[in-house]
């Protein structure tokens, strides 16, 4: 027994060899003659059991040493070819290795992947939310250690050396392309509604970005979304996102959405079938492409469908958070293109309209009290059969005031932006606010603060003998004077409100001869009947006439008609025109007689009368808007004496061709 003993301590290398020689756990001739098959599947084989054991269970304590059955696969290796001298088992263990390992990188990622998603979803998760639930501790994320995986450079594996942080990092890249081609594609799918989700998701990815750049050296996340958005390049204002918000709008947005101005949204039309869109269907991922796991997915998704039946100012805030300052304009300069090829297509409907007008319509008479008006009115309006034109003109200006409607939100939006982005820099720059809103400079003609900070620091380092590179420190200095003057220079924003108002001013210059005819006699002319404002009276008593005999009729076109018929009527000077002749404003003055009478001839009328009021209100609340935003003492010559005689509106200062500063929608 000794004498056997000695024997391997004297041979104690081959001794050691033999202990730790874990081949035989590979070689299984045995089972496949017991079983009487050529051969086991990979998922049968221990070493990837193993392996895969690890991976599934996800223990923190098992995961750093998920190599070690790799060993296996070394040692038997060794033993094919020093001991058995077979090559075709070492080429049967080669190709099992190289399917074990990529399979292995493919799942390790996976999970790397799905751990930091969950940990980016948890942190970003209401606290409020999970306060108040009593099993909160379900979205909490155990801590992974991955830290000794991603250091491991030098894998030996057959003899070969692998870089496994670099396959990790190459397939986290991908990874989060492919999730962001999810997210976009998913996108495509939904409507507009689906911006805050959207933009909540790529919040979600984008910080587990940041969790995994603590760890690995990924592509920058803005450069992995400029990539996917296909707007790398520098004279690329447009984006895949900005496209798709636009063909949204086009199709589906601004055709099946009216608006409720009391509550300031946007709502899809449920009434009628809407407009044909057609959309991919969404397309399926696991659950870590969304938040990682299955309940954080649904905590999410229960914020998600808050903002899913409507659009708002919550959506109007992510738009522009996704798109930001490069691709923002070009989306801008669509809408107004939008307006303008409107007003084009309008042209020739509301001319059918004029032509089916009398030459002359005159006041409406009080004797036979509102019934009398209300007969007179139908018969001036002889449109009866143009039902279908009345419509398609009614949904024209329907669609301008949305667009006009929507640019109000984004001014709101971007002022509360540029507000904040003031009070950030402001200190830096020395800048106070001044009074009627202008900005001035704390320190008079002096530098501003963060160009004196650095011009003292260079000074100080480099007065020092011992500075070695004061090159770098003159150059800090004069980027801080760079810095300064730039974003001094985007101070000063202007409105899109306002911008949107004088464009769509300067796209009426070219129809103000055709829908603002200028009196002969040099005062009002009463019994005018091919101007504008009244069209739009006669399509609105007409319109107010349905809604009240159809229920519901009001939510197939919204407020959004309002909006966008009272602010062609303003920018070609037609407010007061409009406000004295107006069908339905004449009958709520007749009513107002007859009530103060002892008959009263308006019975049966109180509904449409109700809905008169609220339209008058709705219109005064417009035209308030509009001379808040867009004075037109400062812009057009279009007012009436006291003694009748109208000044005739002069042509606006600027045209369309002036609004080129905006991209293109082709760039």
């Amino acid at each position: 027994m000794v004498c056997w003993v000695l024997l391997h301590v004297m041979l104690i290398a081959v001794t050691i060899v033999t202990l730790t020689d874990l081949g035989f756990l590979w070689f299984r001739e045995f089972y496949l003659e017991s079983s009487r098959v050529i051969q086991f599947p990979v998922e049968c084989s221990l070493p990837w059991m193993l392996v895969d054991h690890v991976l599934e269970s996800q223990n923190a304590g098992l995961l750093e040493s998920v190599l070690l059955p790799f060993d296996i696969y070394n040692d038997s290796a060794q033993q094919a070819l020093v001991v058995l001298r077979q090559r075709f088992l070492y080429d049967e263990i080669e190709a099992e290795v190289d399917h074990c390992f990529d399979l292995f990188v493919s799942k390790l990622c996976e999970i790397v992947f799905t751990y930091y998603k969950s940990w980016a979803a948890s942190e970003l998760l209401d606290p409020s939310f999970v306060f108040a639930l009593d099993n909160g501790e379900k979205y909490s994320i155990q801590p992974m250690r991955f830290t000794a995986l991603f250091k491991m450079t030098r894998v030996k594996l057959l003899g070969r050396f692998i870089d496994l942080r670099s396959l990790i990092t190459e397939r986290m890249n991908k990874v989060f392309r492919e999730n962001l081609e999810f997210l976009f594609d998913r996108f495509e799918s939904q409507d507009l509604c689906a911006v805050v989700e959207l933009e909540k998701l790529l919040d979600i990815l984008k910080h587990a970005h940041e969790l995994l750049s603590n760890d690995l050296s990924i592509d920058s996340f803005s450069l992995i979304l400029s990539e996917m958005q296909e707007n790398i390049s520098l004279v690329s204002f447009s984006s895949r996102l900005a496209s798709q918000i636009w063909s949204e709008m086009q199709n589906d947005f601004l055709p099946n959405f009216v608006l409720c101005n009391t509550t300031q949204r946007f709502v899809r039309l449920t009434k009628i079938p809407p407009a044909a869109v057609q959309k991919p269907s969404v397309p399926y991922a696991k659950p870590n492409f969304y938040c990682g796991t299955q309940e954080l997915n649904s905590a999410h998704q229960s914020f998600a469908r808050l903002h899913s039946g409507f659009f708002g100012i919550a959506h109007m805030f992510s738009i522009v958070r996704l798109l930001g300052s490069r691709s923002l304009p070009w989306l801008i300069r669509s809408l107004l293109d939008h307006i303008s090829n409107k007003l084009t297509t309008l042209e020739p409907m509301i001319m059918g309209l004029q032509d089916a007008l009398p030459k002359s319509i005159g006041l409406l008479s009080f004797d036979g009290g509102v019934t009398g008006c209300m007969r007179l009115v139908k018969e001036n309006l002889n449109w009866g059969t143009k039902s279908e034109l009345r419509a398609e003109v009614l949904r024209g200006i329907k669609e301008i005031g949305s667009v006009l409607y929507w640019m109000g939100f984004l001014d709101i939006v971007l002022r509360e932006v540029d507000t904040m982005h003031f009070m950030q820099i402001a200190p830096w720059l020395g800048l106070i606010p001044g009074p009627e809103g202008q900005i001035l400079q704390s320190q008079g003609d002096g530098d501003s603060p963060i160009v004196s900070l650095f011009k003292s620091a260079t000074d100080a380092v480099v007065s020092n003998p011992g500075c070695p590179h004061p090159t770098s420190y003159y150059t800090m200095s004069k980027q801080a004077e760079a810095a300064d003057l730039l974003y001094k220079a985007n101070m000063n924003t202007g409105s899109v409100l306002e911008y949107a108002l004088a464009f769509t001013s300067a796209a009426l210059d070219k129809y103000c001869s055709k829908w603002s005819a200028a009196p002969k006699t040099g005062f009002i002319d009463i019994t005018t009947s091919k101007d504008f404002y009244r069209i739009y009276s006669g399509l609105q008593i007409g319109y107010l006439e349905d809604s009240v005999q159809v229920p519901n009729t009001h939510g197939l076109l919204g407020d959004s008609v309002a909006w966008g018929g009272c602010t062609i009527i303003y920018l070609l000077g037609q407010q007061l025109h409009f406000e004295l002749f107006d069908f339905s404003y004449q009958v709520l003055n007749v009513a107002e007689v007859e009530a103060g009478s002892l008959t009263q001839m308006h019975r049966g009328w109180e509904n449409l009368l109700e809905a008169m009021k609220k339209a008058r209100r709705l219109n005064n609340h417009v035209f308030c808007m509009l001379k808040a935003r867009c004075p037109l003492e400062d812009k057009t010559a279009c007012a009436i004496k006291q003694s009748g005689a109208p000044l005739h509106r002069i042509k606006f200062e600027n045209t369309v061709s002036a609004f080129e500063t905006l991209p293109q929608k082709g760039n």
